[in-house]
């Protein structure tokens, strides 16, 4: 089976939405994904079906029972095996030619240059979780001049956006960091939530964002991590063909761009700030007045949050 020109059976039902020059475009770009824990699994899985073919991929966690909940690379054979692994084989299962290169240590100040030295796009999965990673692969995709896909899951919805490294709204302007601040400083902050979420879906309990301020580990359900994958798909898409063809183009920072699938909420906002606490007094309200379901943590993970606070 070969995948490597666009007369390949496996890019057949591609056509009637783009053309061979299109798809070509696609086999020719390579990708760089920081973080295959959840969205970046399902994100990376759908980009090689549409035909990319040169993946970098780093990731230093194992899989573990609690991904399996909504990352297809989490099964009972691969507990306890590293993610990129797993993705790796993955990839390589729908394409046996495509070149996939892993870092299994993670991104790292040592690996950077290397994580991207071939890409043509980069997606940030670090989750924010990191800081300091998040403003490592920016200020890397600056220098190289490749534009950086930030997307994450939210209940049933997810947000996107893309930071142009030409443009004076960067990812640290963006996530509220100076941008002379040495990654040692950022290592440890905490995102505020009015940066990174500004689409906040009305049927969220507001006891999910104290608990996540008070330790517990961020909600993240399968129908989400699908809507995400889905809109960096297609981010990736239209920076690829880079608006020929009359494509649309690709969302910038500091513009976000939303869709839920559980209140058939999509947009796009020009003012994430903004848009955050609008959207968190709406989803207040509809707590105070009842109008929410109510969710709910396990008994191991409030232990947790007693343990740690």
């Amino acid at each position: 089976m070969s995948m490597s020109n666009i007369g390949a059976a496996e890019f057949s039902r591609n056509y009637g939405f783009w053309n061979e020059s299109e798809q070509q475009a696609i086999i020719d770009s390579r990708v760089a994904i920081a973080g295959v824990g959840g969205d970046g699994f399902q994100l990376g899985l759908k980009l090689a079906r549409i035909g990319i073919q040169t993946f970098d991929i780093a990731d230093p966690e194992p899989f573990e029972p609690e991904n399996a909940n909504r990352v297809p690379g989490a099964t009972t054979s691969t507990y306890g095996r590293n993610k990129a692994e797993v993705f790796q084989e993955r990839i390589l299962d729908i394409n046996p030619k495509a070149d996939v290169r892993i870092f299994t240590d993670g991104v790292t100040e040592t690996n950077v240059d290397e994580f991207t030295d071939r890409a043509t796009l980069l997606f940030d999965e670090s989750e924010l979780t990191h800081l300091e990673i998040g403003a490592m692969l920016a200020r890397t995709s600056r220098e190289r001049k490749i534009p950086n896909i930030l997307v994450m899951n939210i209940g049933f919805a997810a947000v996107i956006t893309s930071f142009d490294p030409e443009s004076r709204w960067t990812f640290e302007r963006f996530m509220g960091i100076p941008m002379d601040m040495p990654l040692d400083e950022i290592r440890g902050r905490q995102v505020a939530f009015d940066r990174c979420l500004p689409y906040l879906p009305r049927y969220g309990d507001i006891n999910t964002l104290r608990a996540v301020q008070e330790g517990a580990p961020l909600p993240s359900i399968a129908p989400g991590v699908d809507v995400a994958s889905a809109l960096g798909v297609t981010q990736a898409l239209k920076h690829i063909t880079k608006g020929t063809n009359h494509r649309g183009k690709p969302i910038w920072a500091p513009r976000v761009g939303y869709l839920d699938a559980y209140t058939l909420e999509s947009g796009i906002t020009s003012h994430p700030r903004y848009s955050h606490y609008s959207y968190l007094a709406r989803a207040v309200l509809n707590n105070l007045l009842g109008r929410s379901p109510v969710a709910g943590y396990t008994n191991e993970e409030r232990a947790h949050r007693e343990a740690i606070n």
